[in-house]
């Protein structure tokens, strides 16, 4: 009994160890495991990740989400139904009679016609007021050579008063075989036509007379007022030359008045004194020139010339 239950003791306790040895305990077997992952770098993703924002909604935030969406929703409708009065509204008074243009009044025209002027600016008497563009209508009229300044005022419901001013032409001079109208500062007007004609003294320019040109229509001025026996239109032509200085012919009396540059103005006073005295003593006819200049007068007879 003793040497059986010997063996088989030995047995047993052989089996239990070949078992140990071959089979590694499982708490070893565990953290060798851990060891190995620990070691191994933890790989990292190549994709970004999306972070949404957060959102907090409660209640008070869609009172007032509420109360802004009322808000524009009154004010666009607010909108659309003024815009669509005023589209109405204007439909309305362009299509009326009562603002059709019943009166149109024109002022300051000598040379344009008011029926050349109505056609041009494009006003009609039954035509609405409102549909007329004035500034438009003031370039047009602009550009008439004889128009120098436009004035057009709307009175509504359907009056308009357009104030002309005009160029006025002192003289009559000659280009490229043709006559035009000039104005005080030698700018040519227009041409000169049987419709629009006027007698007015030729301007011819001499040599050295461009210098003088500048101050023809403070000329013509002191002429005016000097107290010869006759009126500037008598006169056929002033020629301007820097010998001669003011030349003008009278034509009735056939005479050459003469003035010179240099002091000018008394130059002009002193023969002016001169045809006067000739004429109250019928002496004009007898005289063909006259000059003055350098504070003196001459005067050359016909029987000398």
């Amino acid at each position: 009994m003793a040497l059986t239950n010997g063996n088989r003791s030995r047995r047993n306790t052989y089996t239990q160890k070949r078992k140990s040895a071959a089979d590694p305990p499982p708490r070893s077997r565990r953290s060798g495991g851990n060891r190995r992952k620990s070691a191994e770098p933890a790989r990292k993703s190549s994709r970004p990740r999306l972070k949404l924002p957060v959102v907090h909604v409660n209640g008070r935030g869609i009172v007032r989400v509420l109360r802004w969406t009322t808000a524009l929703a009154i004010v666009a409708v607010f909108f659309y139904g003024a815009g669509t009065g005023l589209i109405k509204a204007y439909n309305f008074c362009t299509t009326s009679d009562y603002f059709a243009i019943t009166e149109i009044t024109v002022t300051g025209n000598s040379q344009v016609k008011t029926d050349d002027i109505l056609k041009v600016c494009g006003l009609r008497k039954g035509e609405n007021s409102l549909l007329v563009n004035v500034h438009a209508a003031e370039q047009k009229l602009v550009d008439n050579p004889w128009i120098e300044k436009v004035s057009i005022r709307r009175e509504l419901p359907g009056t308009f008063t357009i104030s002309i001013t005009e160029r006025v032409p002192l003289f009559c001079a000659r280009k490229d075989n043709a006559l035009y109208y000039v104005n005080a500062g030698g700018e040519i007007i227009a041409p000169v036509t049987t419709e629009n004609f006027r007698s007015l003294p030729v301007l011819e320019i001499g040599p050295g007379g461009d210098e003088a040109l500048p101050m023809v229509a403070e000329f013509i001025e002191e002429f005016r007022h000097a107290g010869f026996p006759f009126d500037i239109s008598q006169i056929s032509w002033i020629r301007l030359s820097a010998g001669s200085g003011f030349e003008l012919y009278w034509e009735t009396r056939r005479l050459r008045l003469s003035i010179g540059v240099e002091n000018w103005k008394d130059n002009l006073k002193r023969i002016a004194s001169v045809v006067t005295d000739i004429e109250k003593r019928k002496e004009t006819v007898m005289v063909t020139s006259i000059r003055a200049a350098d504070g003196q007068v001459w005067m050359t007879k016909a029987t000398e010339q």
